[in-house]
């Protein structure tokens, strides 16, 4: 029912400080539908060592080489001088930015080759030795993304959850036939000089089957990730343009 979707979406625009809005809608949920599974994750972040914002200046970003020429764009770029963790070898620059508390830091993964994310995505692993960094330059951004998951998930194996050899009897006292019709996932993260804030939430539905001082300039495609500990990761996306 209608109340029924403006529940969902309430509780989980409420989980997410409002940056994650209306993830259903009324052609998400069918007559076959029996059980909607939400998550929803929330989390700001202030820097230790905040960007200067009067430092925050336009300055080109290099878009990827997928384009159909060489793109040249201009982003408001923040810049602080900062002695964090670093690590470089003939592929990547890491640095990892913590956030005030928690033990929770963002790790910025930029490829030393221009538009070599598509190879560092293809080769990451592992835990890198750190060196220390002193000027550091990053794009003030934000992005917001809405995505099913179905296809990517059948692509590295999961794939009976989804068929009619799923078995979900735990979850259920009776012996309907139930698999997953779909899996959609949305996400938002805003980086600017104060520090972070990201959210997440994800929709199951189940259905009845059918070195020395470095500069740090990320003037280009990069990964980033939101860190625990260094074992648990909050978020990871890219950022291109």
């Amino acid at each position: 029912s209608k109340i029924t979707f403006q529940q969902i979406n309430n509780w989980i625009s409420s989980e997410t400080n409002n940056k994650v809005r209306n993830i259903i809608t009324t052609r998400s949920i069918t007559e076959n539908t029996r059980m909607l599974l939400m998550n929803a994750i929330h989390f700001k972040g202030t820097w230790t060592v905040q960007f200067v914002d009067f430092a925050t200046k336009q300055k080109q970003f290099h878009i990827s080489e997928n384009e159909v020429k060489l793109v040249i764009m201009n982003v408001p770029m923040m810049v602080k001088s900062d002695t964090v963790p670093y690590y470089e070898d003939d592929a990547v620059k890491v640095i990892k930015l913590p956030y005030i508390g928690d033990e929770v830091e963002m790790v910025i993964i930029l490829p030393r080759r221009r538009f070599g994310l598509s190879d560092v995505l293809g080769n990451l692993s592992g835990e890198k030795l750190f060196k220390y960094v002193n000027e550091i330059k990053l794009p003030r951004f934000k992005v917001e993304e809405k995505r099913n998951l179905n296809s990517a998930l059948q692509a590295i194996g999961i794939t009976d959850a989804f068929s009619g050899n799923a078995n979900f009897e735990e979850l259920f006292n009776n012996s309907l036939p139930i698999s997953i019709g779909k899996i959609i996932h949305a996400g938002f993260i805003e980086v600017n000089e104060k520090g972070t804030e990201s959210a997440a939430a994800t929709m199951i539905e189940l259905e009845d089957r059918m070195g020395s001082s470095k500069n740090f300039n990320a003037d280009q495609p990069f990964l980033f990730a939101i860190v625990k500990d260094l074992k648990t990761v909050l978020f990871l996306g890219q950022y291109v343009k």
